[in-house]
């Protein structure tokens, strides 16, 4: 049951939908989605390896945990900017009940905004981590640490990119766990 005033507009003539489904956005989603279902089936991969060789064969492999922890820190910060995109990141809105409609989307708009100003944040920080590291390689895979740190420029980029689309197109949204009331 909708608590929408009778005189609203539909949801239809506020947002242009359009813009998020443009092909070249829906290109970059399939990219995202792939390399994160690349990078957990990498470390899922390694963590098995890890216990086999641990286990099994009585030995060690050095550099899988730190692989691993690397391939981690770029799932969350890809997988965060595929949450953003689809509305799945968690919320507390104690506000929405008092507000109607209008005010929702005013919120929402509000704290995507708050989540794009977070985002230059992390992609100011993560290009000074990689101009401070681009010299140093990790101990055990010998993998230079830009590459870990490109992570996080890269996810607040990808994270604003999707911020920015949805307040552009009007379809600012999040999943309501409450919505699935019975």
């Amino acid at each position: 049951m909708s608590d929408a005033p009778s005189n609203a507009p539909p949801r239809d003539e506020i947002a242009r939908p359009e813009i998020v489904n443009a092909g070249w956005i829906n290109a970059i989603r399939i990219v995202l989605q792939a390399v994160t279902v690349a990078c957990v089936v990498a470390f899922t991969m390694l963590i098995c390896m890890q216990v086999f060789y641990r286990y099994v064969l009585n030995s060690s492999l050095i550099w899988s945990e730190e692989v691993v922890r690397f391939l981690l820190l770029w799932t969350v910060m890809l997988g965060s900017a595929i949450a953003t995109d689809k509305g799945a990141h968690i919320i507390l809105n104690p506000l929405d009940e008092h507000l109607g409609p209008g005010g929702r989307r005013i919120r929402a708009a509000v704290a995507e905004l708050c989540t794009i100003a977070f985002c230059s944040v992390l992609f100011w920080t993560g290009c000074q981590f990689i101009a401070r590291t681009k010299n140093m390689t990790s101990s055990a895979a010998d993998i230079p640490m830009y590459y870990v740190y490109l992570s996080m420029p890269v996810g607040a980029m990808l994270i604003a990119f999707f911020a920015t689309i949805h307040i552009l197109a009007g379809t600012v949204h999040h999943i309501d766990p409450m919505d699935d009331r019975s």
